[in-house]
């Protein structure tokens, strides 16, 4: 039996994303097993692995460790002494049995090579032909291993390295796959894969995040107030806000899938501060309290009511992975009733309600096709969480972002499209000027389109700028049905 990896492992291994991966195993029509790929295939499809060197996991990983901020511990990149440790127990453990099984084959090997050589002297020369082909393959086979290149041998000491600085977790039923790296907690790290989690305040107070253990080990991260029943501690169940891996892990917990609304939330936040990005727009920042993150979906909006009782529906543009720091765009263009006391800085340090989630703008999370995001004007907000929230899962073969009149020169919005694509192999950013056509645009789609047909759209700015692009797009044939859209005034 082959040994198997998961794609997300293998992915690793690679320096690849997983999605380059998928890519790259349908070109080549490569066999899988139950969505795992063996080690030799993966030497087969990438030759060069190089254990020394993690581009893409090291780019991919700087913009996930900016996600969520670490409160309560060091913010390296290591997990805790105590973990680690840990791991490397369960490491020499495997180097122990490893080393034993290899010590058994040679020596098995060897016994063989005796008894065959001993079986020569027998006086059958049938026997004598065969038992000789016999052990010119064992010793093939003993001359291959002295010879072989070191690649199998550096693809074990990768994944074990991996495995000592981070953890692997699969969820079922649904199967998903992540991983635990530093001193995140078994939920921290699912959200800044994409996941959506069941959980309420991230510090042990609700219960929400609340799952069951069924294969490996934990550690407690920290202490907390709601209370497991000696049954369900018994039965192997944690609050995953609270423990992290200590080895790979299988979990049983909720997920809320694309189609699931989520809980109506109401929280009492504090705007943390308005940055004007130019005389067109602020970006405002919130935070929730640490008692109470808000559950979303990239995509999705709230309702933001000031101490005034000004309010406005505004669509978060931040990613899921981290639900108490928030971010909003205003745009002077919108004309919404919280742009005079954003602009103004009034609503700096003031408290605002939060209400919601609500929209079906969101992303299809298990999707592995290609995927282009196009916005105009306020659109931005929506796209930006949903563009986050792909790069976070890290599954799209590729990613394309055109914004239509771009971000302000020099804005943090400006400086972060450009980072994405300085960053990533698989993603592209294009800015265009303002007065583009909609043929202009809706060319530009065609291209996309064309190039692969199950790249999937998504379009989110002015109904009317939609609609023309979507009928510009159709007169050449295209089926524009499954496209996502969302109209942003």
């Amino acid at each position: 039996m082959p040994q198997l990896l998961s794609l997300s492992r293998a992915a690793r291994l690679a320096d690849v994303s997983r999605g380059e991966l998928q890519k790259r195993i349908r070109k080549e029509r490569v066999e899988t097993f139950e969505g795992e790929i063996s080690l030799e295939t993966l030497l087969a499809l990438y030759p060069h692995i190089d254990m020394d060197e993690d581009p893409v996991l090291e780019r991919v990983q700087r913009i996930k460790s900016e996600a969520r901020p670490k409160r309560h511990y060091s913010d390296g990149w290591m997990p805790d002494p105590q973990v680690l440790m840990t791991r490397l127990h369960e490491f020499q453990h495997t180097l122990v049995h490893t080393k034993a099984a290899l010590n058994s084959s040679e020596a098995l090997i060897d016994e063989a090579v005796t008894d065959l050589t001993s079986a020569l002297e027998e006086p059958e020369k049938a026997l004598r032909v065969s038992v000789k082909k016999c052990i010119e393959k064992l010793e093939g086979a003993i001359g291959r291993l002295d010879r072989a290149s070191d690649a199998k041998a550096r693809l074990f000491a990768k994944d074990a390295l991996l495995k000592i600085v981070t953890a692997s977790v699969r969820i079922l039923p649904s199967g998903h796959e992540y991983f635990i790296e530093g001193n995140d907690s078994i939920l921290e790290a699912g959200l800044k894969a994409g996941l959506y989690l069941d959980y309420g305040c991230t510090s042990g107070n609700c219960g929400a995040c609340k799952c069951k253990v069924t294969a490996g080990a934990v550690r407690k991260l920290r202490h907390h107030d709601y209370v497991l029943s000696a049954r369900e501690q018994e039965e192997g169940y944690i609050l995953a806000c609270s423990n992290t891996a200590i080895s790979d892990l299988v979990i049983e917990a909720n997920e809320a899938q694309v189609s699931d609304t989520l809980p109506h939330q109401v929280i009492r936040a504090v705007v943390r501060k308005v940055e004007q990005e130019g005389p067109e727009l602020a970006l405002l920042h919130v935070q929730t309290p640490r008692t109470h993150s808000l559950r979303f979906k990239a995509g999705q909006r709230v309702t933001v009511t000031t101490e005034d009782g000004i309010s406005d529906q505004l669509y978060i543009a931040s990613c899921p992975c981290d639900g108490r720091n928030l971010q909003f765009l205003i745009f002077a263009e919108s004309k919404s009733p919280l742009m005079q006391a954003v602009y103004s800085g009034e609503l700096a340090k003031q408290t605002v309600v939060l209400e919601g989630p609500e929209g079906g703008f969101v992303l299809n999370q298990d999707s592995s096709r290609p995927v282009v995001f196009m916005a105009k004007g306020s659109g931005l907000a929506p796209i930006k969480s949903l563009v986050e929230q792909a790069i976070t899962i890290d599954d799209a073969e590729d990613i394309s972002l055109i914004l239509v009149g771009g971000n302000p020169a020099g804005s943090q919005l400006e400086k972060l499209c450009r980072s994405w694509n300085d960053a990533l192999d698989n993603f592209h950013y294009k800015d265009t000027k303002k007065d583009i056509t909609v043929d202009e645009l809706a060319n530009q789609l065609i291209e996309e389109i064309t190039e692969n047909r199950k790249t999937q759209i998504y379009l989110a700015g002015p109904i009317d700028w939609i609609q023309s692009i979507k009928n510009a797009v159709e007169k050449q044939s295209i089926d524009t049905g499954e496209w996502f859209v969302e109209p942003v005034s």
